[in-house]
């Protein structure tokens, strides 16, 4: 800024901040609107003092007014040399207004632009370009109080130009930043990782790479130690601990490869032994016929590896085996149930037996005989359910028949023997006749359907097999009568009285 005195007054102009100080805490604490009213304030009190100071540091002593003594320091002129040349003629007062307005505002964008970067943070990422325009600003001030516009133009726009090339090139210093950031990350250089990235931050807060970098960076020396933990782990074939201490880089940075790629080894070997463990347990339970056992122990090494071929051959055993233990249970759950005699429940038994092996042996001779003896159970039960049945001719002829392809009793199966006997007595009854005794008036003609007409008479005696017979008796001038008799086997049949007596 420019400082001078004019003979009889002293104006004081805003002092510069020195290139690459930093900002007081106090203000960096403060919101951004209240740096935007500081810097527009700062530029408009040094537009300000353009236009009033600078006038009266260039202008002769007023005439009027007595000459004050200056409170600050006082500059001597400097002595006089001899010049050696021609004596140099005073400017033009045009020329000489030109250059002054010119300097003016170059320096007035010079301190515009001075105000947007140090707003950008710029006294933190600046340098060497920051402190070389103030030292020319500097320059600047010094050569427009001595009254040397020209060469204060020159140094103001030369202080603007550095400015602006370090406005332009603000991006590109970014780029390097965060490629040095990563050089330096590469190399586990956390120190300097961390020093690139946080000026990138300053040139760009918020910048996402920047701060992801910066945050890898912070993390780096501990990520190496237990990395060093990981690789001595791993040298004492201790993998769980390798496996931990790599499984903790990996979570500090999940981008360090050579943790993943740790990791990952670690990890497989400790997959591969956990396998050969689960497939051992599996054959030797394999082996003992503990299924339940194998498939649990198969099961686990499907989790770690469900494509090894040596897991899959040893699930076509088992699963051999379990169908092999089902056969070998449907038979003797059958088998079981053929000596109860209980002959539905060994069908289907037989038949599920089928499902699982169409082709074994025992399942289908088994069904073949359990149906057989299922349907003579059936037909037995049909007949001994409603012993009557048999008192008509064709059911009894049928019974006859049945128990003829029935043959012997089997020693063997009890509950049809019991049947079978029970049926031949039935038969055997059926086809005994037992007496009968029917009374009447010798008035009465007598009649039993499917039997005969007996006629009149007052008492008869008749042999009779089991069954269900109905009497009718007759007599002119009289109503019918009508008896129903049914004939046992065992039973005593009491006499029966069949006479008309109520007249038409």
């Amino acid at each position: 800024m420019v400082s001078g005195k004019q003979p009889g007054t002293r104006h004081t102009i805003p002092e510069l901040r020195p290139p690459g100080t930093l900002p007081d805490p106090a203000a960096n604490a403060t919101d951004s609107n209240s740096r935007v009213w500081l810097a527009l304030i700062v530029v408009a009190s040094l537009g300000l003092a353009v236009v009033l100071v600078l006038p009266q540091l260039v202008s002769g002593p007023a005439p009027d007014k007595p000459e004050t003594v200056a409170t600050g320091p006082v500059l001597q002129p400097e002595p006089e040399t001899v010049a050696t040349g021609p004596v140099p003629q005073p400017e033009p007062v045009v020329a000489t207004a030109a250059a002054r307005t010119a300097a003016e505002q170059a320096l007035q964008a010079y301190l515009q632009l001075r105000a947007r970067l140090e707003l950008a943070n710029a006294t933190a990422w600046g340098e060497p370009e920051w402190g070389r325009a103030a030292e020319a600003a500097t320059a600047g001030d010094r050569l427009f109080g001595q009254r040397q516009f020209a060469m204060a133009g020159e140094s103001y726009a030369a202080a603007l130009q550095g400015l602006q090339t370090l406005e332009s090139g603000r991006g590109q210093r970014l780029a390097t930043a965060l490629e040095s950031g990563q050089q330096a990350l590469d190399m586990d250089d956390s120190v300097a990782a961390v020093e690139h990235f946080e000026m990138a931050l300053a040139i760009e807060p918020g910048h996402e790479l920047a701060a992801a970098g910066l945050q890898r960076a912070q993390v780096r020396a501990e990520l190496l130690q237990l990395m060093a933990t990981g690789t001595q782990a791993e040298s004492a074939t201790d993998l769980a601990a390798a496996q931990a201490a790599y499984q903790s880089a990996t979570l500090l940075d999940a981008r360090y490869e050579p943790a993943a790629t740790a990791l990952q080894r670690v990890t497989g070997q400790l997959t591969d032994s956990a396998f050969q463990d689960a497939m051992s347990r599996a054959l030797t339970a394999l082996e003992a016929g503990r299924l339940g056992a194998a498939a649990t122990a198969l099961q686990q090494a499907a989790d770690l590896k469900p494509g090894d071929p040596v897991m899959q051959d040893t699930r076509q055993r088992l699963a051999t085996a379990r169908r092999q233990a089902r056969l070998a249970g449907l038979r003797r759950q059958a088998a079981a149930k053929a000596r109860e005699e209980d002959w539905s429940a060994a069908v289907m038994l037989y038949r599920k037996a089928l499902a699982i092996d169409s082709h074994a042996g025992f399942a289908r001779d088994g069904l073949a005989h359990a149906e057989d003896r299922n349907r003579l159970h059936q037909q037995l039960d049909h007949y001994l359910a409603d012993p009557a049945r048999v008192y008509s001719e064709k059911p009894l002829a049928n019974a006859e028949q049945l128990l003829e392809s029935a043959g012997g009793v089997p020693a063997t199966e009890p509950r049809l023997a019991g049947k079978i006997e029970r049926l031949q007595r039935l038969v055997s009854g059926a086809r005994t006749p037992l007496p009968v005794t029917l009374n009447s008036d010798g008035l009465t003609s007598v009649v039993i359907y499917h039997v005969g007409r007996l006629g009149e008479f007052t008492s008869q005696q008749l042999e009779l097999r089991p069954g269900t017979y109905t009497v009718v008796g007759s007599r002119t001038g009289y109503r019918d009568v009508r008896r129903t008799i049914t004939v046992k086997p065992g039973h005593v049949q009491p006499p029966v009285d069949i006479r008309c007596e109520e007249p038409v």
